[in-house]
């Protein structure tokens, strides 16, 4: 899962987080990873418990090393971007043409800007789909900036957050993701810092303060977005979730899926069985029969480490970042339905039982993300329904007493409990 974001959301990168903390806030670093280019944020600041790299699952997508950062900036900001591109990691790229994504592709970006005059929209789903397009070379010290403009209104902006480290928002965000790419390479072919800026009700500023507005060589607007073709589907259709009994995430994972690919999480008791059944179709709407597909258990990048039981195979946490727990197989039927049953075997480690179904997961979790796959296509060559089920504690069954009669010669006495004994020198009737 690329998300928890199956709610958003899903802890793996404490470890890398601790490793980059060397103060309150990162300005310039530069990480050498197999001798590739990187690019590397130097101003403005942020901070690096904003660091969301591996809690958001993106070294299946980006070359190690790399960094995801999010920050919290009032509405009407203006923001002066400056990287330092290198070709190995070390010497500065001199002269390198480059190019900043504003509402980067597949980012969900909703926040709108102003860049040298022109506007940026929301992102969109697919390779061309930045809100705005910036050419730019970086200097002789292999540094480059651009200047961005927040243009959303103060009453269209999130809260201000309680903290400047506060959890991103799971509903009802406001956020614009800026990526720099070094033109000709690939997400895989350069170490890259993913800039997120969230827009709140704060006052606008500038950032970083007293910096002077760069100009911008030219800006490229999005392409007009054109009707996506219609792409098989894997759909979960029982048990049915929605917004009154889930947790919807689609957001944290939209950029590496498909358009139409949901991503939610809700909540079992442990011990619980679940059967899944799925409808599969060739392009959304017509059933896919006798079809071999695949059921992710704690899937790829999900940091699931919940058990479970499927027939007679046991199901525990993957081997590695890269790997399923398992992978289970199944054949539609002619209606194109698959049914997968799997049963939870959790013991230890439980959360506290919500007390709703939409309920916010807690910081320590205990789940099991299960992936829909069609073989044959990619992430983004099918919808499909990603499900997090997050385990807690089962109520303890009630214990009934029961009643029991015993003798002693004539006497005869009842006894209620919940393991009822006959007294000394009584026999049970």
């Amino acid at each position: 899962m690329k998300a928890n974001k199956l709610s958003t959301k899903l802890v793996g990168g404490l470890v890398a987080l601790l490793l980059l903390m060397t103060g309150n806030v990162i300005s310039s670093q530069v990480t050498r990873a197999a001798g590739l280019p990187t690019v590397r944020v130097v101003t403005p600041e942020f901070n690096p418990l904003n660091e969301t790299f591996a809690y958001d699952q993106l070294g299946k997508y980006y070359a190690a090393g790399g960094r995801s950062f999010f920050k919290y900036v009032g509405a009407g900001s203006t923001i002066t971007i400056t990287y330092l591109v290198t070709t190995d990691g070390t010497e500065p790229a001199v002269g390198k043409a480059v190019s900043l994504l504003v509402n980067a592709p597949y980012s969900g970006s909703n926040a709108t800007w102003e860049v040298d005059g022109k506007s940026a929209g929301a992102s969109q789903n697919s390779d061309a789909g930045y809100g705005l397009k910036v050419s730019g070379v970086t200097d002789s010290a292999g540094k480059v900036s651009f200047t961005i403009k927040n243009t959303n209104s103060t009453a269209s902006a999130m809260d201000i957050p309680s903290s400047d480290t506060q959890s991103r928002a799971l509903t009802g965000r406001v956020y614009g993701n800026m990526k720099l790419v070094i033109d000709g390479l690939t997400d895989m072919q350069e170490i890259t810092d993913l800039l997120t800026f969230d827009i709140t009700k704060a006052a606008a500023e500038t950032l970083p303060a007293g910096a002077t507005p760069q100009p911008t060589p030219s800006a490229t607007p999005s392409a007009t977005p054109t009707t996506p073709a219609a792409l098989p589907s894997m759909r979960l259709i029982s048990p049915a979730f929605g917004p009154t009994n889930s947790v919807d995430t689609t957001g944290d994972i939209a950029q590496y899926y498909s358009a139409k690919t949901r991503a939610y999480y809700t909540y079992i008791a442990a011990g619980t069985t679940l059967s899944l059944k799925y409808l599969v179709t060739k392009d959304g709407t017509n059933p896919l029969a006798n079809t071999k597909v695949t059921l992710q258990v704690n899937a790829p990048y999900s940091l699931s480490k919940a058990n479970w039981l499927s027939g007679s195979t046991k199901i525990g946490a993957p081997a590695s970042d890269s790997a399923a727990g398992a992978e289970l197989t199944g054949t539609t039927d002619s209606k194109g339905e698959v049914t997968f049953v799997i049963k939870n075997t959790d013991t230890t480690g439980f959360e506290a039982k919500p007390l709703t179904p939409t309920t916010p997961a807690p910081k320590d979790r205990l789940y099991g993300t299960f992936k829909a796959i069609i073989p044959g296509y990619g992430d983004k060559q099918a919808d499909v329904d990603l499900v997090t089920f997050d385990i807690y504690a089962a109520p303890k069954p009630a214990v009934k007493a029961t009643t029991i009669t015993c003798l002693k010669g004539k006497l005869k006495k009842t006894v209620t409990a919940v393991n009822p004994k006959c007294p000394a020198g009584y026999k049970k009737k």
